[in-house]
Parts: C-alpha cells; structure tokens; sequence
C-alpha cells in the first residue's frame, strides 16, 4: 500500500522510517538519503523520482532526487513506481499488464523504481506505461488496438505516457480493388491507438501522439460503350471496356495496401506511418477513334495532413467523351473506408486526458480487442 498522506498543512499524521521501508524495502544504510535515485534516466524520463507526481505534505511533490534535501514529510503518499517498458524497441499489439508486466523477466519488460523486484500486488502502487518507441497495431476489426492498458489490481494508479519519440497508432486501411466495367469497391476501415481496460487510467502525452488509423481511398469506377454505327449499323463498336483504378491506403502503423486497378488500370499506392497512399488514375478507351469511355480515380486514404485529420477520399465515377455512344455503361467509385480510432475504452471505464493530449481521431469510442 502507498506511505499514508499527511492529514493536511502543517501534516496531523506522524510518519516512521519502518513505513517508508514497507513501502520500498530497506536500503543498505537504513537512511533517508538512500532512497534518492541518483541520475536515473528511463527513456523519454530524465532524473526519475522513487515515487513521482503525488508526494509530500499536499501530495504534488516527487521524492528527491541526487543530492537535493530529503526528509520525511517528502514521502507522505509516496507510491512505489512501476514502469512499463514500451520504450525500448518497436512493437505490435500489446497488452501492457499481460506482455510487460506479467513477462517472468523484467528486461524489456518493465522496472521497478529503486527495486530488484516487483510487488506482490500492484494496489497502492504506480504503473507508469511508458512509450516512446512507435507501437502499431494490426488490420482487421475497427476495435483492434495497437496498446492496450491491461487490468491491474484495484487500487493501482495507472498513467500511460507518450514520450517524444513515442507513437502509438492503428493499421491503416486497405485501397479499395477496382473492378472491370463496374463500380469501384470501397476502402477498407482502419483500425485503433490506444485501448483503456483499466477504470481512472490517466492518460499524457509530452512530445508523441497517438493516432488512429485511416480509411483506404474507395476504387475509380469502371465502364464500357461501343462507337454508335450508321442507321444501316455501318461503322458501329467495338465495345471498349475500362475496369476500375484501386484506391490509395491509409496511413497507419502498418499502412493500409494500395487497391487492385482492374484491366490495365492502376493500383493505388500504400498508406504509410506518415502518409496516405494515392488512389490510381483512371485510364481511357475509345471505339473507333471517338466514342470513348473513361475509368474514375482512385480515391486519396485518409491521414494527418498539415496537423490535421483528413478522411479518406471515394473514387470518381467513369464518364464518356468524344463521339456518339451505343449502350454506354458507367458505373460510380467506392466509398472511402472508416478511421479507427485514437483512444477506445471498454463499456463502463472511464479516464482522464491531462493537458491537452496530442491525439489524432476520436477518443471516445466503446469496444476493444
């Protein structure tokens, strides 16, 4: 359980040293000074505290650190800090309690501040999801996510973190598939950020962002006509036929796949961590050297564009030009695919956005995995 609070200002709670040390374990010196972490340095986190953001006689203080006065009225509602590593490596899908925190090592795994090991329960105690590497996530189900809270022990303080260099984003859809004298299929959805298991979990960012995934760009639409011919049909066709250019993914972490274009029209290009993809130009085909039917463009996935969020695009229909058509057929382009989103949370849990998050997407839909 965390060190007792001070009761008020001037403290009314008195505070022994076999408290502290029932809180983080005896120092080889049974000292105060002992407890002062000296020059910890965990990821995006410079100096870290024992026990950060919430200590001291108005519980707003951090536990001194290198040579700075220490003394007891510092560790009145002092937590032992648990911190999860996602800043390491780069990784996918991730449940921060069941991969990090539950893994039999703690290497890459997570750190105990100022301990060799972890407690026997984390009630009373702060996990700190600490990212600041790129976490993706996975196409599929909309309510896919790249980083998951967990569920930890009832009474635990659970803070996720983006650092700096942290991202923490969903996959990107897929373009569309375009499709011979038809209309273009639509983009596929993206998939989510962050996932919020754990009810009170709070949620910073001080440097990185965390970002849904994008829609793919829907398929050009494709068609077909034939020149029309004399009132005795003389000069009349061929058919001409035009298929469907695919749609551009959408931007994710992995991005979402360019479509298929259709009979000679081009695919879209891939979305990427930092872009969308573009959807594939329409081409043309003309009977006779006048009816001509031309294929729709393959629609833009969606992304972050100057700052901001733009949704991927449809495909544009086909259309005729030039001379008189027989039996022409044109044919719309595919809806542009869903985003995911930034942050989703399961039904009944809520948490905090402290400041001003750097999030790109919504942050208030129900339904993880």
């Amino acid at each position: 359980m965390a060190v007792k609070a001070s009761g008020g200002n001037p403290p009314t709670n008195s505070l022994s040293f076999l408290e502290i040390e029932n809180e983080f374990g005896q120092n080889s010196t049974r000292s105060l000074g002992a407890y002062r972490m000296n020059n910890l340095n965990i990821g995006d986190l410079t100096e870290v505290s024992l026990s950060r953001d919430g200590c001291g006689i108005s519980a707003n203080s951090d536990i001194p650190v290198d040579n700075e006065e220490i003394k007891f009225s510092d560790f009145f509602s002092a937590k032992q800090n648990i911190i999860i590593d996602l800043h390491t490596s780069n990784q996918n899908r991730i449940n921060a309690k069941n991969d990090k925190y539950n893994a039999s090592s703690q290497t890459g795994n997570y750190i105990v501040v100022g301990s060799p090991s972890k407690p026997s329960t984390t009630n009373g105690k702060k996990v700190i999801i600490h990212v600041n590497k790129t976490i993706g996530s996975a196409a599929g189900n909309i309510t896919n996510v790249a980083l998951r809270t967990g569920t930890w022990d009832t009474g635990t303080e659970v803070l996720v973190e983006v650092g700096t260099n942290g991202i923490i984003a969903g996959a990107g859809g897929d373009g569309g598939n375009g499709r011979n004298s038809a209309s273009g299929l639509p983009g596929g959805d993206g998939t989510s950020g962050l996932g919020i298991d754990y009810d009170g979990t709070d949620i910073q960012t001080t440097g990185g962002s965390i970002i849904c995934g994008f829609g793919g760009g829907g398929a050009g639409g494709g068609g077909e006509t034939k020149r029309e011919g004399s009132r005795w049909g003389s000069g009349r066709g061929p058919e001409v036929v035009v298929g469907g250019p695919g749609g551009g993914g959408g931007q994710g972490i992995p991005g979402g796949a360019g479509g298929t274009g259709s009979n000679g029209s081009p695919d879209g290009t891939a979305g990427s961590a930092t872009a969308a993809g573009d959807g594939g130009e329409g081409i043309s085909r003309t009977s006779r050297g006048e009816a001509t039917i031309n294929a729709g463009d393959g629609g833009e996935g969606g992304g972050v564009v100057n700052g901001a969020v733009e949704n991927a695009d449809a495909g544009t229909s086909s259309f005729l030009s030039g001379g008189e058509h027989e039996n022409p057929h044109t044919t719309g382009g595919g809806g542009g695919g869903g985003n995911g989103a930034a942050i989703r949370k399961v039904s009944g849990i809520n948490f905090t956005l402290i400041g001003s998050p750097n999030t790109f997407g919504a942050t208030d839909q129900i339904g993880v995995s």
